[in-house]
């Protein structure tokens, strides 16, 4: 079988984390979280935070002993068997059809606050930006890995900046009586902030391309959770003390940026906006093409989708998630979803991997690993239930492919099921 090229240090896939994790969600969603939970929102971003390390425990520590394109796709594997293992996989590529759309809209909307477009010019748009970043990826990781740490850490600067403005200007903003968490509404905060962390599973995919992953791959991981979990917190504080939301046609962000600058928040917000979704679809199209190989190597689609370029980059697999996209914006377009469905939808499909990869955690690591294990399953299970609807969305599309794949298996009975490793 054909081998991924390592070309990944520390920094790249630190760059690559964060900017799947500050992505779409760093301008918008401390925004959406302030409108629906006022000063408990802080309370829920702190919550989560703490809430997710267990989940980013397990995912490193897999990552680190079993360095896999496959991801949590080949952890459920070889905890569960092949079937459930396929599941996952083809969960994850499932996500595209939801995510994607959301982000390449979030990016579409960043750029006509700087340029205007009819439909046709949006059309061309997104056509382009699929193209851009095919272009980027089939030339390799260590290309979409120097890009993308570019990216991610000038957005966080802006919003680490912007925080830290408000912070001087703190006396001019807005007092909030109390600070008193409410659960209710910290459980509504978490659901929406969730996006925020869909990021995780893509970072395990490109495991196997680390040059390092025993040491790289898990410090990669935790201090991206931290940095980005910093990086809501402050934006959401900075909302919630320093802007009136009760215009909701403008973003929040831009008005904070004129508040605390004095003008141009449009512009400025906008450019850096655009990048930051056009930097996280294009780390989601280089996971799921390298989860789409996975699966060719395996025999569950065709194997000429496991070729690889000359850089060692699977550049079938990425032409092919590249068309599937395009169809899924497309087809979401029609349907005519709103931005807070596509969220809730992708992240019930999230929470129910996360589930099934902490049981392969349990399954795979060592006994000592359990509790923190067993603790991330707890919080996904408070996660599912505040996604709510979107969960039973989630558990349609995974009794789907459990009943395609068992119809695949009667269809093939000489193929021979690959070993459990427990």
């Amino acid at each position: 079988m054909a081998t991924l090229r390592k070309a990944l240090g520390f920094s790249q896939g630190l760059g690559l984390l964060v900017s799947a994790l500050l992505g779409t969600g760093v301008f918008i969603v401390p925004e959406l979280t302030v409108r629906q939970a006022g000063a408990s929102a802080l309370w829920g971003w702190a919550v989560l935070v703490l809430a997710i390390l267990p989940v980013a425990f397990a995912f490193a520590q897999l990552g680190r002993r079993f360095p896999h394109a496959g991801g949590a796709s080949y952890y459920v594997e070889r905890a569960f068997g092949q079937r459930q293992g396929r599941i996952v996989g083809w969960i994850l590529i499932a996500l595209m059809s939801v995510g994607l759309p959301a982000a390449m809209e979030m990016a579409l909307w960043f750029l006509q606050s700087l340029v205007r477009l009819d439909a046709a010019g949006v059309l061309v748009t997104k056509l382009g930006l699929l193209a851009v970043m095919v272009a980027i990826n089939v030339r390799g990781i260590r290309v979409s890995g120097a890009l993308q740490g570019l990216i991610a850490w000038g957005v966080a600067a802006v919003v680490l900046g912007l925080a830290a403005w408000a912070w001087l200007a703190h006396g001019s903003g807005r007092t909030h009586a109390g600070s008193t968490p409410d659960f209710g509404l910290i459980g509504a905060t978490a659901a929406l902030a969730f996006w925020s962390f869909i990021g995780i599973e893509t970072l395990a995919h490109l495991s196997a391309e680390f040059r390092r992953p025993e040491r790289d791959f898990p410090l990669a991981l935790l201090v991206g959770v931290l940095s980005a979990g910093l990086v809501y917190g402050l934006g959401s504080w900075a909302i919630l003390h320093h802007v009136e939301l009760a215009d909701a046609s403008v973003p929040a962000m831009v008005l904070l940026f004129d508040r605390l600058v004095g003008g141009q928040g449009a512009a400025f917000i906008g450019v850096f906006g655009f990048l930051s979704c056009f930097a996280t679809m294009n780390i989601y199209l280089a996971s799921v093409a390298r989860m789409l190989w996975s699966l060719a190597n395996d025999g569950a689609v065709s194997v000429r989708l496991a070729e690889l370029n000359r850089v060692g980059v699977p550049a079938r697999a990425v032409l092919a998630v590249s068309l599937g996209s395009l169809l899924s914006v497309v087809l979401t377009t029609a349907l005519d979803l709103s931005l807070k469905q596509l969220i809730l939808m992708a992240n019930g499909m999230i929470v129910l991997v996360y589930l099934l990869t902490l049981g392969a955690a349990i399954r795979l690591l060592p006994r000592r690993t359990w509790p923190l294990s067993v603790l991330g399953g707890a919080v996904c299970l408070w996660l599912a239930w505040s996604v709510g609807w979107a969960m039973l969305y989630a558990l349609a599309v995974y009794v789907v492919l459990a009943i395609l794949m068992r119809h695949a298996d009667l269809r093939a009975p000489r193929e021979q099921p690959c070993a459990q490793v427990s």
